[in-house]
């Protein structure tokens, strides 16, 4: 009996490693082809090995004088995946206009990359930012579904009596623009002297941050940190605000698909481009509204019956994009505008003025430059070749600014996938790479001739 087992043992070891050589991790710059995507997908390089469990926590803190709740959304696996004996957390930052339950449910209703990790034993840590949670849903998933898209607002904490009505912000349209992954057709500005306009003023990015760190440092005590291999992924925009993020929790490296740059990288791609006005666009307390036809922008592969079933299961997220956009893209005027009023303001507390209004603007402006901490990190940046919103110039012009900061940087494509992971057989190949990367040793400090 033992004779067979051990036979057996070897057959699979055998099969196993077969698989492996199916597809191999292409070079810095290089693209994962169609045949190696095929080869990801018929093969099990890495199986579902455990259950989950999920948590919701609601974090309420103080910034600007203004109240937050910050949701944090946990997959604990039964059984961890270890990495040099410490175990896998990956952090999620959501995207543009989705939410955190966007990482556990695609818009078509199957299982988000959180969930495939989770059953590979991977915990996986999925942030919202603040105002993007609907607390009014009545089934507790944060869902946006039952409020009407051209009247959503960012609702800020859970203390919120109501929704707001449109008595709490004006209505603005570019005459009929179509949405690109920049800009949208309707816009939102919250009325100034109203609650909805105090709490979009003091989302500043600086508000984000502290509820993104509290979150982190709520499901990760110290304790838990220093038994975690602790990666970032920053979704789309997500991107934008992890990496100022390691100033305050330092991971071990940033995955990355589809992921945005710092301001930094963004206004200097832009600038390369020929383009120098983005430090003036004028995004102060401004909602972009990201409709049906900003779907369509994502999603023109799909035939219409496909993408109005899709669009559906989208309207559960937010669909708006808010205080984001002007750390991300270094609107300079725009975060010298949100200082400016937040200084001006009769509720901002008095330890925001101790540094003097010189101090507090480059607060404000900190978060869109790459952090120190970035120097002892490894950095992988993933895309598809079609990617709609950063595509691989995009890419590369972010790297240009970006590199220089990091410990290692690698670029990786993939062949023909889009932006979004919408598809399990996307989810599969992009996990498949990640962990991968991962266990070649390329976010490894002490690495050696690991994947450069």
């Amino acid at each position: 009996m033992l004779r067979r087992l051990l036979l057996l043992t070897s057959l699979l070891l055998t099969c196993g490693q077969t698989f492996a050589a199916d597809w191999q991790l292409p070079p810095d710059k290089g693209i994962l082809e169609r045949d190696s995507v095929a080869a990801i997908l018929k093969g099990n390089d890495y199986p579902e090995m455990t259950g989950y469990r999920k948590k919701i926590d609601y974090i309420d803190f103080d910034s600007f004088g203004q109240q937050f709740t910050q949701v944090v959304v946990t997959l604990t696996p039964d059984k961890p995946r270890l990495h040099n004996g410490r175990k896998l957390v990956v952090v999620g930052g959501e995207p543009g206009s989705e939410y955190a339950m966007d990482f556990l449910e695609t818009p078509e209703g199957k299982e988000g990359p959180g969930i495939w990790l989770a059953k590979r034993g991977v915990t996986f840590i999925a942030l919202t930012r603040v105002g993007r949670w609907n607390f009014f849903a009545k089934d507790g998933t944060g869902s946006w579904k039952d409020i009407p898209i051209e009247s959503r607002m960012p609702i800020f904490n859970r203390q919120q009596k109501a929704p707001w009505t449109t008595a709490d912000f004006d209505l603005k349209a570019s005459s009929g623009k179509p949405a690109t992954s920049g800009d949208s057709d309707v816009y939102r500005f919250p009325k100034q002297g109203t609650v909805l306009y105090n709490q979009m003023l003091a989302a500043t990015p600086l508000t984000y941050l502290t509820g993104y760190t509290k979150a982190i440092q709520h499901v990760l005590p110290q304790r838990e940190r220093d038994q975690s291999y602790l990666l970032y992924w920053g979704m789309s925009t997500g991107g934008a605000f992890l990496y100022p993020l390691a100033k305050y929790v330092k991971p071990d490296g940033y995955l990355g698909w589809g992921t945005s740059s710092t301001g930094l990288a963004y206004v200097y791609r832009k600038a390369k481009q020929g383009d120098f006005s983005t430090p003036y666009t004028q995004t102060a307390l401004r909602l972009r509204e990201r409709g049906m036809d900003d779907f369509i922008y994502y999603t023109k592969e799909l035939d219409n019956d496909t993408r109005q079933r899709w669009w559906q299961g989208a309207l559960k997220d937010p669909r708006f994009k808010s205080g984001e956009d002007a750390p991300m893209q270094f609107n300079v005027a725009a975060l010298t505008e949100t200082a400016l009023r937040l200084w001006l303001s009769d509720f901002l507390p008095a330890e925001y003025r101790q540094r003097g209004l010189g101090g507090f603007i480059q607060d404000m402006l900190e978060p869109s430059f790459p952090p120190a901490a970035l120097k002892d990190l490894a950095v992988l940046d993933m895309n598809g070749t079609l990617d709609e919103a950063i595509p691989p110039k995009t890419v590369d012009a972010h790297r240009e600014a970006m590199e220089p900061y990091a410990r290692k940087y690698r670029v990786t494509r993939v062949r023909d996938f889009h932006h979004y992971l919408y598809t399990q057989d996307s989810i599969k190949t992009v996990g498949s790479l990640w962990l991968r990367h991962i266990d070649s040793g390329y976010f490894d400090r002490d690495s050696g001739n690991a994947a450069k």
